[in-house]
C-alpha cells in the first residue's frame, strides 16, 4: 500500500513538472485521501501482541 502512495505522489510530481496542473492536483488529492485512510487503519487496529 505504501508503494502505491509513493507511486501516486511521483506521478503527481511528474504531472506538475509537465504543467498538467489538474491531473497533478487530482492525483495529490487521491494520495492524501488514501494516506488518511491508511493512517486511520493503522491507528485504530489493535495489535495482536502476546507477551
Amino acid at each position: 500500500m505504501i508503494a502505491l502512495l509513493f507511486l501516486l505522489l511521483t506521478l503527481a510530481m511528474l504531472a506538475a513538472w509537465r504543467d498538467k496542473w489538474a491531473v497533478s492536483y487530482s492525483l495529490f488529492a487521491v494520495t492524501m485521501g488514501l494516506s488518511v485512510y491508511w493512517l486511520k487503519f493503522h491507528a485504530t487496529t489493535p495489535l495482536a501482541v502476546q507477551l
